[in-house]
């Protein structure tokens, strides 16, 4: 059991130091990167220096004469890494580590080391390893993999046969256009069903195509065993697909795929699956939504691993390990923190999430306890999303840069759902920097916080309520209509100069018109209609400004 000490919160990939901190005894085992003239400077010396296996670790470790010469007689490579016994003292305000001993494999450092203390590390690493490899490698892939955008032709011979004849049903059905959205749409629908079929496929998963027999069956397929209904979002060019269209009915279970052109009617477009979404997975878990409920519409992050859904077994036995600094440094810089959390005790898991997140940002300790206890980790990307949206509207500020680490320390997640959720940050990191575009003295503490949402995109709309006058509200966070992205508030040079408007502005740069200036869809100066009447008479009638970004 690792000692009950203080210490900063971690980021991925390292544990960022004062790596003191985190030291139980006088020593520890970590794995060491010997330096790049190690030999050079030993033949100089009689000393060298290394350091720690860590692409943000990059304290020297000094390896007296005694080590360097066992090095050298020893090792047969000065590129690899080997394992060491490193001691830490604080000289003033300095740290300073010391190779003790050196291993050249772990195995060796179990052999060999008369100290308790390094045999444990070395063999929690161990098994650590040995479990990486039955519970995390396969699953680790398979969800890189489904994440990854896939290049699809749609003149290549990728539908089946069966599906092919599907596709000239319905484009039959909508009048055999030649081009237009209504033919991109049944091309992008049904590709996106087939991606999904050659997924289950891919691992011989029994597939039943219920489109075969009826082309308007309420699910799509039935796979190994469970009714999947298949939904796609599409974007095109500069405008984002992010929103699904329909909630579920309760029961229903969804595997969402993305899409993108680059222009409409393009025999390209890139695809990659988003995940599953099965509302029958949250009964068993003890915690409410307050905001991105289950019978809404979903976005990405309602969507999990489609392997921990359909492959991985969850009574599977693991080795429970207990926690000590070697092995957390190794599972954080080899990124599998996730299996970590899996395999250690409930005491070493709130230990561990303590280190992992700071105190402004601590009521997510419970959300992530009951997510592992309920073996439902991957879940984490939908609480964390309506965890944010609920601090936020209660102009609580987080540690956002404590949770961007925290993305990937919980469960695998993927790029879209990572870029939802920065998207969601962004609006709790602008807080501060709110005014009432009306009174500005007002700042967000005086003023009350509505959300709204709108079918066409998955981020909310927020606004300022003015305290003087509610009918007053100074939007700081939503989407632009035109292209899906993501809008933030960073001054009242953002807001519409409208006298009772409020809403974010922002630039788009038109094909015909050049930089225009769009404001909220149903804004009467640069909304959707202003835009549309623009474009008609070729011409812009507003002069670029300072405008909020589009991310």
């Amino acid at each position: 059991m690792i000692t009950r000490s203080q210490s900063a919160a971690l980021p991925p990939s390292s544990i960022n130091l004062p790596i003191e901190q985190l030291f139980e005894q006088k020593t520890n085992l970590f794995e060491i990167k010997l330096a790049a003239n190690f030999v050079l400077f030993t033949k100089d010396r009689g000393f060298g220096f290394a350091t720690f296996c860590s692409s943000t670790i990059s304290e020297d470790i000094f390896v007296p004469h005694s080590v360097t010469k066992q090095i050298l007689t020893n090792t047969p490579s000065f590129w690899t890494s080997v394992w060491a016994e490193v001691s830490c003292k604080k000289e003033g305000a300095k740290t300073k580590y010391r190779i003790e001993y050196f291993w050249n494999e772990l195995e060796d450092v179990i052999a060999n080391t008369p100290k308790k203390h390094i045999k444990q590390a070395a063999l929690s690493i161990k098994l650590f390893q040995e479990q990486k490899v039955i519970s995390f490698e396969s699953k680790q892939k398979a969800d890189i993999n489904v994440h990854n955008k896939q290049l699809i032709f749609t003149y290549d011979d990728f539908l089946s046969v069966a599906k092919e004849k599907q596709l000239q049903y319905r484009l039959k059905q909508i009048g055999n256009p030649d081009k237009g959205w209504d033919r991109h749409n049944t091309i992008a629908y049904t590709y996106a069903e087939y991606f999904v079929e050659r997924w289950a496929n891919q691992y011989k998963l029994p597939v039943l195509d219920y489109n075969e027999t009826n082309q308007f069956a309420p699910q799509d397929y039935n796979i190994n065993g469970i009714d999947i209904d298949v939904k796609s979002v599409i974007g095109i060019g500069r405008r984002k697909g992010t929103q699904y269209s329909s909630p579920t009915n309760g029961y229903e279970v969804l595997i969402g795929v993305c899409t993108h052109i680059d222009q409409l009617n393009d025999d390209a477009f890139e695809m990659s699956i988003d995940g599953v979404f099965d509302p029958k997975k949250y009964h068993p878990i003890d915690l409410k939504f307050n905001y991105l409920k289950l019978n809404t519409p979903p976005n990405v992050c309602y969507f999990s691993s489609l392997y921990d859904y359909f492959l991985s077994s969850k009574d599977k036995v693991h080795t429970q390990l207990t926690i000590n600094t070697a092995l957390i440094v190794y599972a954080a810089n080899i990124n599998v923190i996730p299996l970590l959390l899996k395999l250690c005790s409930k005491t070493d898991q709130e230990y561990l999430l303590k280190m992992l997140i700071t105190k402004q940002n601590s009521l997510l300790i419970p959300i992530i306890s009951e997510l592992i206890k309920k073996n439902s980790t991957e879940l984490f990307p939908h609480y964390l999303a309506d965890f944010i949206i609920q601090q936020t509207v209660q102009k609580q500020d987080l540690d956002t840069t404590n949770i961007k680490c925290l993305l990937e320390l919980i469960t695998i997640i993927s790029p879209r759902q990572k870029r939802f959720i920065l998207d969601l940050l962004k609006a709790n990191e602008t807080l501060q920097a709110v005014r009432c575009h009306w009174h500005p003295e007002e700042t967000i503490a005086d003023m009350g916080i509505d959300i709204y949402y709108a079918d066409t995109s998955s981020v909310p709309t927020l606004k300022a309520v003015c305290r003087c006058n509610p009918r007053l509200k100074t939007t700081f966070f939503t989407y632009s209509w035109k292209t899906n992205e993501t809008l933030c508030y960073s001054s009242d040079d953002n807001i519409c100069d409208l006298p009772n408007c409020g809403c974010l502005i922002h630039q788009y740069k038109d094909y015909h018109l050049g930089s225009v200036i769009l404001g909220k869809s149903s804004c009467t100066k640069y909304g959707k209609k202003s835009y549309e009447s623009w474009l008609a008479k070729r011409e812009n009638p507003y002069q670029i400004s300072l405008v909020t970004h589009v991310n």
